[in-house]
């Protein structure tokens, strides 16, 4: 922060009145992580397979310092006079730490909304009813081994409205939908517009006890994207995922599972349908108050999109404080790519990171 900075910001919260400055909660994460890898996969899939679509290689190798998952937050629940109201708000920004990207910020999980008897109304940026189902399986969550190396559906959608139902015991069900907004997608004479309510659509329903975590989860949206060779066209697909989660606790012990089936229907005259699954087991141990072990194994497979990887990663956490954790892990991974496909080699990686993380 510069000094700028640093004396607007107090002058400017004297004017703000008190109950304002008392309400809303500011939250925040910074991660840093070094990070060395050896022809292992680029952390997203869904990236992967764009990179491959152009004939780029979707594995990296190298030394890298990366900055995983660090925002800043403000979020706040304000009583209203209408009863049983209440607004609800939160802006959430993604924070480039270690200076990578040409932009500071980025959107994260933003919206405002109500609370009512009938449950929470909003509408923003947010977690794909998709990605939300994970919830708290993925032993890796945001390193490098992180899920999304083997699932295409780890991502927030724009423009979005959403219905979160009271909870019901121990379930709760999702809504969410997004219209198009004039996005325009493929290449003539296979383009197309979509400008309508509901062109992305999804419904999820989760039971979260302190034993037992399940979840399943359907979207429907849409890509655009290169169809496999010989085809070098974008063209519009529609886009269908549904995902099952179930994860439970025994003891120290926390176990999961996770599938996910994806469907890509090309609008294209001739295409083929265009299938993948991912799957992910989980667990960890934890040793001690402070130190947790961690081990999962990934994989996603897919004959129609001519790409095929496994991983597997070990790893440890350990508490410095209540907010601060110190982490290590080592993977490894095995990409089988269709070279008429990709036109590059198949191989066989590794990633070592070491990394601190402080939620504050």
């Amino acid at each position: 922060m510069n000094t700028t900075h640093r004396k607007l910001i107090p002058a400017l919260l004297v004017f703000l009145p008190a109950s304002t400055l008392a309400a809303p909660q500011f939250y925040g994460r910074i991660d840093i992580a070094l990070e060395g890898t050896d022809d292992y996969p680029s952390r997203s899939l869904s990236s992967a397979l764009d990179d491959m679509g152009s004939g780029d290689s979707p594995l990296r190798d190298g030394w890298f310092v990366e900055a995983y998952n660090s925002y800043l937050g403000v979020r706040d629940e304000v009583p209203l006079d209408v009863g049983g109201l209440s607004l609800i708000y939160q802006f959430e920004a993604g924070y480039d730490v270690d200076g990578d990207s040409s932009d500071t910020f980025t959107t994260r999980n933003s919206y405002i909304g109500l609370a009512t008897p009938w449950g929470r109304v909003f509408a923003g940026r947010y977690d794909s009813l998709v990605k939300q189902a994970e919830g708290k399986l993925d032993q890796f969550n945001n390193t490098g081994a992180d899920m999304q190396t083997v699932f295409t559906s780890q991502y927030r959608n724009s423009n979005t409205l959403n219905w979160v139902s009271p909870n019901l015991g121990n379930l709760v069900l999702k809504a969410q939908l997004a219209p198009g907004e004039q996005d325009e997608l493929g290449t003539p004479p296979y383009d197309e517009t979509k400008d309508g309510l509901a062109d992305i659509y999804a419904l999820s329903a989760t039971w979260n006890s302190d034993a037992l975590y399940a979840a399943l989860a359907y979207e429907h949206g849409y890509t655009e994207r290169a169809l496999p060779a010989p085809v070098s066209l974008n063209v519009p697909a529609d886009r269908d995922v549904l995902r099952g989660a179930l994860g439970m606790r025994v003891g120290n012990l926390s176990l999961g599972a996770i599938v996910e089936e994806l469907r890509l229907d090309p609008d294209y005259p001739g295409a083929s349908r265009l299938d993948g699954t991912s799957y992910l087991l989980s667990a960890g141990l934890a040793m001690s108050p402070r130190l947790t072990l961690k081990a999962q194994g990934g994989r996603f497979d897919s004959d129609d999109l001519g790409y095929t990887l496994t991983t597997g990663t070990v790893g440890a956490d350990y508490k410095l404080g209540a907010q601060t954790t110190a982490y290590t892990l080592l993977s490894v991974s095995d990409a089988d790519v269709d070279d008429d496909a990709a036109g590059y080699d198949d191989g066989k990686g590794g990633l070592v990171s070491v990394g601190l993380a402080h939620k504050f």
